[in-house]
């Protein structure tokens, strides 16, 4: 399987600081899963059982949420999650 980063922000992570984990993953799902794992105290601001709760960048790219978890990845990706944010 590839290596790729995940990135989880502050705004996830908070009180504890930003992380960023390497994660052997083919798809978007695979990756979130793995950081899931490796930092499962952030599980629960990742996913509500198996639905999405944050909104995902690979490369710097905003991933379509419906096409989010089936996005394939590459060796060296970069997935970055962003918590929703509210207000007007």
């Amino acid at each position: 399987m590839p290596r790729v980063q995940v990135v989880l922000p502050a705004a996830l992570t908070s009180p504890e600081p930003p992380a960023v984990l390497d994660c052997d993953a083919g798809t978007v799902a695979e990756a979130l899963r793995a950081a899931a794992a490796q930092a499962p105290r952030f599980a629960q601001r990742i996913f509500f059982g198996d639905r999405l709760l944050v909104s995902v960048v690979v490369n710097g790219r905003h991933v379509a949420p419906a096409a989010a978890l089936t996005t394939r990845l590459v060796a060296g990706d970069r997935v970055e999650v962003t918590p929703p944010v509210a207000g007007g």
